[in-house]
This record gives structure tokens, sequence and C-alpha cells, in this order.
């Protein structure tokens, strides 16, 4: 029988069927009455509640508020159980609860899985159901009794399970997780530590580089390795102290982001740090002498990544920062070794990474820090390695240049790429759409 919601009264919740014939139903009173009191409470003047009454009444509204989603997560299984969603013509009762009552599919599906895990627990079930835990504490509870070892004596799992809805009620989820480790460390102590290794094996750091030029990024780490971040960036990220009665006003986030940056300072300052291509970690920042200076001139900086960046912004970074004029090296290094080797010198490289600011490729963004130095007539074949026969590429397109015989030409400090005639008959010359922005400032 399909139903169909008429109207909802102080005491009734009245539904009528298509044959038209209308009745009354426990549940349906229930959410009219439920309904009346929330008007009756919109309706009332609770700004002349005392605090201590109000403090109170907010706490009643919260565990309402649990019994409600314990009733959501009950009524959602007993919808997929009846086959609500196949009678509605819904492909599932995620889609039908999205259509009708705008519930995002994956609420449902948690609902659903909460549900199921309930079934075996019914202490838990019983306190999410009275409002003493919350959602999130029923489903902490859940997972961590399903995280118990498997060598748990029978005995202990009621106990347990009555342990850990307590600390759920009274400390909240993130007690429930680390309470539930300590069981499986005394229990199970090889569990523990494998545990901690896979996820170990899940540590990510994804870094994106924005349109911009800024960065955002995202990741986790498993307990082993918050160990040494958490210690590092806490102590960077303290409120700064008050001055002249005036406290730090920053959040927690805008704390741990300059935190973060600060780490890495601290981290390229290290003599010990680690090198890539024979230097410290450090900036690359291209700007003309009079912008820096300051005169007329105010044409942006350019890292090393590409990203522009002003000229104010410059000096400031060149306040703390060893400014090398990279035409003629940080010591009046030659940018011409000959044959002398095949490996490219720093001061060449630095050139280089000046004049090209990433994969010379058209088309590719990747940074220096990313790029070899390929030498255009190959060293083998006589080239020198110089600032005049080396080009930044990628390790993906260095690969293609020498598999597929792409040409490269330098013309007035400009690298041409020349493709082969398989890919273009014409062999048209292409240039990277940096060095095209360049010429905007040629004479």
């Amino acid at each position: 029988m399909r139903l169909r919601f008429l109207s909802v009264g102080q005491s009734s919740f009245v539904f009528m069927s298509r044959s038209g014939v209308t009745f009354d139903h426990p549940a349906a009173e229930a959410v009219a009455g439920m309904a009346a009191c929330l008007d009756a409470l919109a309706a009332a003047n609770v700004w002349s509640l005392p605090a201590g009454e109000l403090a109170g009444l907010l706490v009643d509204v919260e565990v309402v508020a649990r019994r409600l989603d314990a009733a959501r997560v009950s009524l959602a299984a007993q919808a997929e159980l009846s086959r609500v969603a196949e009678h509605e013509g819904a492909t599932s009762l995620a889609a039908l609860l999205r259509a009708r009552a705008d519930v995002a599919p994956g609420l449902t599906k948690t609902r659903l899985r909460l549900h199921a895990g309930l079934c075996a627990l019914p202490v838990t079930r019983e306190a999410f159901a009275d409002g003493r835990i919350s959602q999130p504490g029923a489903t902490a509870v859940c997972a961590a009794m399903e995280s118990l070892p498997a060598g748990l004596p029978a005995r202990f799992t009621a106990p347990v399970e009555r342990l850990l809805v307590d600390i759920a009620a009274e400390e909240g989820t993130v007690a429930v997780s680390r309470r539930a480790a300590e069981i499986v460390h005394r229990f199970a102590p090889d569990e523990l530590a494998r545990r901690e290794a896979r996820a170990a094996e899940r540590d990510r750091f994804r870094l994106v580089l924005r349109h911009d030029g800024g960065v955002s990024f995202t990741g986790s780490y498993g307990v082993e390795a918050a160990a040494h971040i958490l210690p590092v960036l806490n102590a960077y990220a303290l409120p700064d102290p008050t001055v002249d009665g005036v406290p730090d006003l920053r959040d927690a986030d805008a704390r741990y982001a300059e935190a973060f940056v600060r780490v890495c300072q601290a981290a390229a300052a290290d003599p010990n740090a680690a090198r890539r291509n024979g230097e410290l970690p450090h900036v690359n920042v291209t700007i003309s002498l009079e912008s820096l200076r300051g005169e007329l001139c105010q044409l942006p900086g350019v890292l090393d990544h590409g990203a522009v960046l002003s000229a104010e912004a410059t000096r400031r970074l060149a306040c703390d920062a060893k400014v090398i004029p990279i035409v003629l090296g940080s010591a009046g290094e030659p940018l011409d070794v000959g044959r002398a080797t095949r490996c490219w010198p720093l001061a060449v490289r630095r050139a280089i990474e000046a004049r090209d600011q990433g994969c010379a490729m058209p088309g590719c963004d990747r940074p220096p820090a990313w790029c070899d130095i390929h030498h255009r007539k190959h060293w083998a074949d006589g080239g020198h390695t110089c600032a005049d026969n080396g080009v930044l590429l990628c390790g993906r397109h260095h690969a293609i240049v020498h598999r597929d015989g792409w040409l490269i030409e330098l013309v007035d400090g400009k690298p041409w790429f020349i493709p082969p005639a398989w890919i273009d008959a014409r062999r048209a010359p292409r240039l990277h759409s940096r060095f095209k922005t360049r010429q905007l400032d040629d004479p």
C-alpha cells in the first residue's frame, strides 16, 4: 500500500492510500507530536531563560537530536528491509531519500552500515536509542569492537562494550578509538604492531601546484609519523605572546599554516639538510636588478616553478636571501666547461634554470627541481657542457626527446623544439608559452 502525506495535526499524522482510505499509525502520531513540539519551541521566547537554564536546554536538545538520529537509523534499516525503494520506483533507498528529502546518499549508506553493526551490540544500540551517546559515538564503538583481536576471550566482549560505551558518553569518540587501541595492545601486541605498519604504508602527502602559483595539500599519517610531526608543529604553532594587552587573534588553522612555513624555512637553513643537484633547499627568484633595488622598474619576480611574484614580495624574500647574479655565477665561475666533464656544474645549472624556469618542452609545467639538463648536442657526439648547449627537460620529456628524435635549437636565448616529421610533416618549430610572454617585454 502506497502512503501519501496529507497533513500534520496537533495530535495525529494522517495518511491516505491510493484507494482513498485514511488511517493513523502510532509512528505517524509520534512524528506529528515531535513536529508540534518543535513548533512550540520555535515560538518560545528563549531569550528570557536564565543562562544556567539555557545551558541545560541546549544539552537536552542535543540528547533529543541523538535519539532522533537513532530513529533515522532504525527507520532506514526497516525501509531497506521492506524494499521501500523498489515499491516507490527508485533505484535504491539512498536515491529515494536524495530525491524526496535531499539526504546525501553517503549519509543513508552510513546509517545502514551503522544499523548492521549495532545488531550485535545491544548495549551500544540501547545507549544510542536513549540519546546517551551520539551517532559518531555509536559508530566509533562499532568500529572499535570490530577492531578487537580475534584472540580476545569471549568473557571480555560484553565488559569491553560497556566500557567503550561509557567512554563514548563521558569522553567522546576520540577516546573510544584510543582506548580500543590500548585493549588491542593488551591482548594482542603483535596485532597492534602489524596495524601500525599497515597504517604507515598508507601515509600520503598530496601537494597540488595551483594555477595562481600557490600550493594546496592534503594527506594523512599514521601514529608513528604523527609522533614526529606533532611536537614540531605544535611548538611553532603556539599563540604569539600578548602585546600591550592584545592577544594573538589568529585561529588554530592560521597558526598551523604559518608553523608549516616556518618549519620549511628552518629546514632550508639547516646546513645538514637534504641536497638536490648538489644544493641545499633554496628558492630561485628571477628579477631585474632595478626592480630588486626598488627603482623605477617594477617588473615582477618569477619563482622557479613559474609563478609570478610581486616586486615587493620579492624584495621581502631578498632581505634574508643570498642574492646571486645568475649570469655571472655565484663566484664568477665560467658557464662553459667545454669537454672537461659530462656533469653539469652548479653555476651552469643555475644559469639554465634561470633561463628556462622549468621543463622547456611546450605545454609542460614541471618545475626546475623536477628536471634534468639535456645536452642539445650530445656529449658523446662532441657537445660541450655549457649553458648554450643545455636545456631543462622533465624526466618524461627527456626520454621523449631522445626516443623520438626531437631537435632543439637555441635562438636568442630561447629553446625552440622541432618535432620529427611523423609528428609534424612541416616540422614547424615550437616555443614554450613562458618564453612568448617574455617577448612582450623585449624591445
